[in-house]
């Protein structure tokens, strides 16, 4: 699968459940530039561990940094209401730019702000929690780790039911 992850929260976050380079091996796994740079450490058993994500990921070519235009950054925000531009953040908008653009990728992320506005943007059906996306690709979390709530199939669909609504009120 290629999947495309949104911003540094989740990457960080299947860090610290340590997951990630067990999904790094299994799936083409795609960031925007805003985001790389974002990725400096993560937290596990009490203990702060320090990333160079571009060395680590992007320089081993494990996963693949892509960037939008400042075009296509600016078609999104013109489909977004003003509520939905001002509450993502320009890491988010580039991330939804090259979602928009590149129809063979898969989302996953957990910020709600950006999940609402998957159906302004008419990608919604190419979006998966964390949590699904962790079964689909036959993953369990390993002993001592337990889901962050806003991993979850249920956050993740109570915000798109949201963003749905916002959407069908707007038009």
């Amino acid at each position: 699968m290629k999947l495309w992850l949104l911003d540094a929260d989740v990457i960080i976050k299947l860090l610290e459940i340590d997951v990630f380079d067990r999904l790094v091996a299994m799936h083409e796994l795609h960031v925007a530039s805003t985001v790389v740079n974002e990725v400096k450490y993560f937290r596990r058993g009490g203990q702060k561990f320090q990333v160079d994500f571009r060395q680590q990921y992007i320089e081993t070519r494990r996963v693949i940094e892509t960037t939008a235009t400042p075009e296509e950054m600016q078609d999104v925000l013109r489909r977004l209401p003003p509520l939905r531009q001002q509450a993502v953040h320009a890491g988010e908008i580039e991330s939804l730019a090259v979602l928009v653009r590149q129809e063979d990728l898969t989302l996953c992320t957990f910020d709600s702000a950006a999940i609402k506005t998957l159906p302004f943007l008419d990608v919604t059906e190419r979006a998966v929690s964390a949590e699904r996306f962790l079964q689909t690709s036959g993953l369990t979390l390993s002993p001592g780790f337990k889901l962050d709530p806003r991993l979850s199939e249920q956050y993740f669909r109570s915000n798109i039911e949201q963003g749905l609504q916002e959407y069908i009120y707007s038009h």
